[in-house]
C-alpha cells in the first residue's frame, strides 16, 4: 500500500511496487493531491517497485510538470527516485529519464566511500612502476 507524507518542504511516496499501465493514473492524481504550497522536494521510494513501463514514466513526468506548473527558475520542485532496483534504473537510463530526476541508488555513499578508500590505498602493479 502507498504511503504519502509532507515533512519540511518534502513530499515523500513510499510502498511503491511497480508503476505501469495498470497504476500510472492513479499514482499520478493521489500524489497530485497532496502536492502543496512550499514544497521543495518530492522523493519516491523505489526499492520495493520492481516494474517501471512507458506509462509509469509518463506518470512521473505529468507528475514533475504538474509540481512545477506556474514556478520561477528559484522555486522549480526537484524529484528525487530512492533506492530503484537494477532493472527499474536500467529503464530511467536507457530512457534518457535519468537525466531529468534526481536518482539515488542504493548504498550510493557507501559504494562511493569504499572506492575512495580503494583509491587511496591502492598498491601500484609491477607495469604502473
Amino acid at each position: 500500500m502507498m504511503q504519502i507524507q509532507r515533512y519540511n518542504g518534502t513530499l515523500s511516496v513510499a510502498g511503491v511496487r511497480e508503476l505501469s499501465a495498470a497504476n500510472a493514473r492513479w499514482f499520478r492524481n493521489e500524489v497530485c493531491a497532496a502536492l502543496s504550497p512550499g514544497l521543495k522536494t518530492i522523493e519516491i521510494e523505489l526499492s520495493q517497485a520492481d516494474l517501471v513501463d512507458s506509462c509509469g514514466l509518463g506518470a512521473l513526468v505529468s507528475l514533475l510538470k504538474a509540481a512545477n506548473d506556474g514556478k520561477q527558475n528559484g522555486d522549480i520542485i526537484i524529484m528525487r527516485l530512492l533506492n530503484p532496483q537494477p532493472p527499474v534504473q536500467q529503464v530511467f537510463e536507457l530512457t534518457r529519464m535519468h537525466l531529468m530526476f534526481e536518482i539515488v541508488p542504493e548504498n550510493s555513499r557507501a559504494r562511493n566511500s569504499r572506492a575512495t578508500q580503494d583509491h587511496l590505498h591502492h598498491e601500484p602493479t609491477p607495469e604502473q612502476q
